[in-house]
């Protein structure tokens, strides 16, 4: 069974967040962010954070607003998904596998991208999705090839 995914985006400003969530519902789910440096830009430079606050949590509507409205320059980001209310914030592979949240995304350094997933469907999808865009280093993760301790960008 797979954990999830990983890979490295451009180096750049761009739809990436839309990109990637592309397979993904957003709307069904609930997001919390976290520990998040993402900048909106015309003319490719910054404007303003789309997100202003850590720790803040966006019903699936907001997210899909945002991330497909903005072209955005994404240098660190954590997004966790729940279908229903956010009840916890899960920093390890087997808190996030015993906790009701469904996906994580962590966008480091602005191109190192891992999504963890429970679903293998989407897991399959978000993969394919992946390929379709051309990222690089698409690799899936599983217990063996897992060398991150934390769900954490920092």
């Amino acid at each position: 069974m797979f954990r999830g995914i990983s890979f490295e985006l451009p180096n750049d400003y761009g739809s990436f967040l839309k990109d990637i969530l592309q397979p993904v519902n957003v709307q069904s789910f609930n997001w919390h962010i976290d520990n998040i440096e993402t900048y909106t830009a015309s003319n490719d430079r910054a404007n303003g954070e789309l997100f202003p606050q850590n720790g803040t949590i966006l019903e699936g509507f907001k997210l899909k607003e945002a991330i497909e409205t903005e072209k955005v320059y994404v240098i660190f980001a954590e997004l966790r998904a729940f279908q229903g209310a956010v009840t916890s914030h899960p920093q390890t592979y087997e808190e996030f596998a015993a906790s009701d949240c469904q996906l994580v995304l962590l966008i480091a350094d602005t191109i190192y991208t891992t999504i963890y997933c429970k679903d293998q469907t989407m897991l399959l999808a978000l993969y394919e999705n992946g390929r379709s865009f051309g990222f690089r280093n698409l690799a899936y993760i599983n217990e063996q090839n897992d060398s991150r301790t934390r769900l954490s960008v920092w």
